[in-house]
């Protein structure tokens, strides 16, 4: 707040990773985002972009709430690893003999920024940034063609649909009877104070739901925890977690599985899910540890404040349905975020970039199907002739590396 008095209401203020003061800022870089394992530095990709990050914000977020003009920007390295520092040079890859960039990762990043309207940077690594390699991609510019050639957006990121998950490994969570709520536990430590009830009143599906009433807490999420077990985990699977959740007032809570003795080992963890006072539905996706367990606990966990809590219709399902599509008047923009490449119906005729430099991806044929690798990206072009709407003022390549205008 300092900062921008003396400022003045006229510059621009642009952060690094920085705290959530929208109404301060022009902006925040999510620096080293998305790693190779789709991770940041602080949470998994999901929250990372769609919030919540505790004290930062998630980049939709950020593009929603900053000042204008609004640089909120995703700055994807090449290198994931911070190279130690040197007083006198920067290695070069681009002018080592045989360079390729990791195309799969820039287009993992661009179209990771495109279910929003930030800014984008490929950069090699933290050391030199741009100034090491000013890389050009034929998703640029349409292959050289013209910018601007996606247009404008048609509307939010969606999940594609159609990807099937595994088996529910929970019992119990949608709580329609009292054997169903017995087969769940609540724990309080000393200093903490918890009830639990089957609630019939306002309930998103079926009859009844989970209440629990939190009468003493001292803000430690896992001192007052709502708990299932045993839950059988494989070692480096990719879950989703959904349930649906409201509360009284607004508050949050936090959702993980760990080991159920000592030493406690976490397994997956969310460390924040924001719950509002009315019924929302929660998906999130996670991987677990390197370790399976075939006695683990699924734990969330309410200490951080008092307060009642409602939760139904809790899953946890091997598989991932993290693949989000963006449309826009000249074409469409794929991500897939999971492990496994996905089949994706497109519902529609679409056009590959005829592009030079993976002519395996932008090989401009018509496709109504498309198959995308894991940790992925991919934009699609609406064909000649087709209906589409204004072609966008902002050029796509205003999504490109700042720092090469410096």
């Amino acid at each position: 707040n300092n900062l921008r008095q003396a400022a003045g209401d006229e510059k621009i203020i642009f952060v690094n990773w920085g705290m959530d003061n929208y109404d301060l800022l022009n902006g925040n870089n999510y620096e080293g985002f998305p790693k190779t394992d789709t991770t940041s530095y602080r949470t998994n990709w999901q929250q990372t972009v769609f919030g919540p990050v505790h004290n930062i914000g998630g980049y939709l977020d950020w593009l929603a709430q900053a000042r204008q003009p609004n640089l909120t920007t995703i700055e994807t390295y090449e290198d994931d690893s911070v190279p130690p520092p040197s007083d006198i040079t920067y290695e070069n890859p681009c002018l080592q003999s045989g360079f390729v960039p990791n195309y799969r990762k820039m287009r993992f990043g661009l179209t990771t920024a495109l279910l929003g309207d930030g800014f984008f940077s490929y950069e090699i690594s933290t050391n030199g940034h741009g100034a090491l390699c000013l890389m050009w991609f034929d998703e640029y510019d349409n292959g050289g063609r013209e910018r601007g050639y996606l247009g404008q957006p048609l509307g939010a990121a969606y999940r594609v649909t159609g990807i099937q998950l595994g088996p529910n490994l929970l019992s119990g969570g949608d709580f329609e009877t009292q054997s169903d709520l017995d087969k769940w536990g609540l724990w309080a430590d000393s200093g903490y104070a918890a009830t639990i009830t089957r609630d019939t009143g306002d309930t998103p599906s079926g009859t009844s739901s989970a209440r629990i009433n939190v009468t003493q807490a001292e803000g430690t999420d896992w001192k007052a925890s709502f708990t299932y077990q045993p839950v059988v985990l494989s070692a480096n699977t990719e879950y989703t977690i959904s349930f649906q959740a409201k509360a009284l007032s607004n508050r949050s809570m936090s959702v993980w599985a760990q080991q159920g003795s000592d030493p406690w080992k976490n397994y997956f963890s969310v460390d924040e899910v924001t719950l509002g006072t009315s019924w929302k539905h929660y998906e999130i996706s996670v991987t677990s540890s390197s370790a399976g367990d075939t006695q683990a606990q699924f734990i969330f966990g309410l200490g951080q404040s008092t307060g009642t809590v409602f939760i139904d219709d809790v899953r946890l399902q091997v598989g991932s349905r993290e693949v989000w599509r963006r449309d826009y008047s000249g074409g469409t923009v794929l991500v897939n975020v999971t492990s496994a490449e996905k089949i994706i119906e497109l519902g529609a005729t679409f056009k590959k970039i005829m592009g030079s430099q993976v002519p395996s991806i932008n090989d401009g044929s018509e496709v109504n199907q498309v198959t995308l690798q894991a940790r992925d990206g991919l934009i699609l072009l609406l064909p000649a002739g087709t209906a589409g709407g204004t072609k966008s003022t902002v050029p796509l390549y205003q999504l490109l590396l700042l720092n090469n205008e410096q």
